[in-house]
């Protein structure tokens, strides 16, 4: 082969492990929870199909005795958590490529680890905040409700008069019932409070609600599920059981400012269809986060990469998700509902976060363009700073959520929902200084960074 042909060679293969051995398996060691698996059944399981596996387990040598079983509240849906010393060693690295567990299965289940998600920005602490100015909106207009997964939300900064309620008489099912606002899924409580160093939740929030202060038509609602703790760390069944959350408790809009480098071709089954298929069929839009650079998973895709096919990954091969997959902007097809959102200047997406013609649906132009690569304003005042800046993908995120929540009717939130809907209307739609469309084309960023080329501000 020859030096012109290998860079086509080295596009065409993304990071995935065709086979396990000791040293993949030791890369990948801090990417989940020890002692925990996931099981996902055909249907909701009964205590019959539980005893089955149990019994399964105890024949092929782990004795089963001490595992906890937890689920997402009282949803009926065919999700588990199975907690155990050891218990992550059965499932099957072999297996988990395609999503599922031990090889032989005993009642149709499948399974998987409970892979660690990360916001993909520092927590730096941020001190001296002040709150954000009160806006309260027009009680006339039409409300939409955001669920923001993430660290939770400081009401000592953000307005609490924009949290969701849930009203009387319109719970519908037994999904999380009794809980009438939002909930911590990292401790399975009540207690949504920020507790992040750099308010990660709080600042995406405000960011969302400043777009809906001066919309003509809708109003917001943040719906805050805690999933992620201080550290700014989540895991796979917390994200699913937000998700569940969100469609019972009837989200509009579903902010994901996180994610996850995911080294298998296939995604876990059960995240996918719920994400995928599950959110469009219920009329909900995901808008997600396209990545940031993060220096430990480049290291680990750049020794995958080296063992599979004996070649190195450049830096810009590393921020192509066609290449290195993330997870859940990873999942964004021309059909579906998902949104994934990176950082541009309308020329090039900021050099440390992900790009791709194919998965990537907008770029957020950036406040302000240097060398230190592109950023926004925080929507705090911080003690002793004239105006801090912010960068990352899930702050384009929340940005972008907040631009469709404020700007596209209510109406368009239909079961099938089509995300080319979202983006043809704020195509045709004025920006706040009247200067241009909300959403415009940018050829040069169609070739490879994002779909299309569409950027809004």
């Amino acid at each position: 082969m020859t030096k012109q042909q290998e860079p086509s060679r080295r596009k065409d293969h993304p990071v995935w492990i065709k086979k396990t051995n000791s040293k993949t398996e030791r890369l990948l060691a801090g990417s989940y929870r020890k002692d925990q698996i996931l099981l996902y059944f055909k249907k909701v399981p009964t205590q019959a199909d539980i005893n089955i596996i149990k019994v399964s387990f105890r024949d092929s040598g782990f004795n089963p005795d001490g595992i906890k079983i937890s689920s997402c509240g009282n949803c009926k849906i065919p999700v588990q958590l199975w907690s155990a010393k050891g218990i992550h060693t059965l499932v099957n690295t072999d297996s988990v490529r395609a999503g599922s567990g031990p090889k032989s299965t005993t009642v149709g289940e499948s399974y998987s680890l409970n892979f660690f998600n990360t916001i993909p920005e520092s927590s730096r602490e941020r001190e001296g905040l002040k709150k954000a100015v009160e806006e309260r909106n027009n009680e006339r207009k039409e409300e939409i409700i955001v669920a923001v997964l993430d660290t939770g939300i400081d009401t000592d900064l953000v307005d609490p008069g924009y949290l969701w309620q849930e009203k009387d008489g319109t719970a519908v099912g037994d999904c999380y019932k009794a809980q009438k606002t939002g909930w911590n899924f990292v401790s399975d409580n009540g207690n949504f409070k920020d507790d992040h160093a750099g308010r990660h939740g709080t600042v995406v929030s405000q960011l969302i609600i400043n777009e809906f202060k001066h919309a003509k038509e809708n109003r917001v609602k943040i719906m805050p599920l805690k999933t992620h703790d201080k550290n700014g760390q989540g895991d796979l069944f917390g994200i699913i059981c937000a998700i569940h959350f969100a469609i019972a408790k009837g989200a509009q809009l579903i902010n994901a400012s996180w994610g996850f480098y995911y080294y298998y071709e296939l995604p876990v089954p059960y995240l996918k269809k719920l994400i995928s298929n599950v959110l469009r069929k219920q009329g909900i839009l995901f808008v997600t986060a396209s990545g940031n650079k993060i220096d430990a998973d480049d290291a680990i895709a750049k020794q995958l990469y080296f063992l599979e096919h004996g070649l190195m990954l450049t830096d810009s091969q590393l921020r192509n998700l066609a290449i290195h997959n993330f997870y859940p902007a990873h999942l964004s097809t021309v059909s579906n509902s998902v949104v994934t959102v990176t950082t541009t200047d309308g020329r090039t997406v900021c050099f440390s976060q992900n790009y791709s013609k194919d998965y990537v649906d907008l770029g957020v132009l950036a406040d302000e363009v240097s060398k230190e690569g592109m950023k926004f304003k925080l929507p705090f005042e911080e003690l002793g700073r004239v105006t801090t800046l912010i960068s990352g993908s899930s702050f384009a995120t929340a940005i972008a959520t907040g631009l469709i929540g404020a700007n596209c009717k209510k109406s368009l939130y239909i079961p099938n929902i089509k995300k080319a809907d979202f983006l043809a209307a704020l195509k045709v739609m004025s920006n706040d200084d009247h200067t241009g469309q909300i959403l415009v084309n940018h050829a040069a960023l169609a070739k490879k960074d994002i779909h299309n080329g569409a950027c809004i501000k």
